[in-house]
């Protein structure tokens, strides 16, 4: 299961927090915003549906969806039973995505290897929540101190992240060690 695929991934959170580095404009985020939320609630979305659901005439509407598919952010596949379906997994699946490492999976594997047990749905989306705020790397070094004090829980490595960002350290400095 790719990571954008699972149940604690919000998507839209997800875009709009990555807005500036995906380049849409305001008419293609408004049409990626209201397809995933369409699709999340599977709602029957057609061309008409969202241009209207949009305030955009089908003329823009056309323009902008052939847009998402040259950036190849989406795909518009049809159904067996003539259904028309919005597919954006290209837009989670870009350059961007894979050189942000934006909810890289191996962060969730590390937690589970270092606790020794399956991650509950809250623990994952705690360390989706640090990942969105705070470098991967800084992440690390919170459970390996953590686990070093043998006190390996969420609570406990969201003071560590808490106290290094009240005292403004910076990665390089924990990285050397120098704080």
């Amino acid at each position: 299961m790719k990571w954008y695929e699972t149940n604690y991934v919000n998507h839209r959170d997800w875009i709009l927090d990555n807005l500036n580095l995906l380049s849409l404009d305001a008419k293609e985020a408004i049409v990626i915003l209201m397809i995933d939320f369409m699709n999340e609630h599977h709602l029957k979305t057609t061309i008409e549906d969202l241009a209207k659901r949009t305030n955009l005439t089908n003329e823009e509407m056309n323009e902008v969806l052939s847009l998402l598919c040259a950036k190849k952010y989406l795909e518009i596949k049809a159904a067996n039973n003539g259904d028309i379906r919005f597919v954006l997994n290209g837009l989670f699946e870009t350059d961007v995505a894979r050189d942000e490492k934006i909810m890289d999976s191996s962060l969730f594997d590390l937690f589970e290897s270092e606790m020794g047990r399956t991650l509950s749905q809250k623990e994952m989306q705690k360390i989706a929540e640090w990942n969105r705020t705070t470098d991967k790397k800084m992440i690390f070094y919170a459970l390996r101190e953590a686990s070093a004090y043998q006190k390996l829980s969420f609570s406990y490595i969201d003071k560590i992240l808490q106290d290094w960002k009240n005292k403004g350290l910076t990665l390089k400095q924990i990285d050397e060690g120098t704080y």
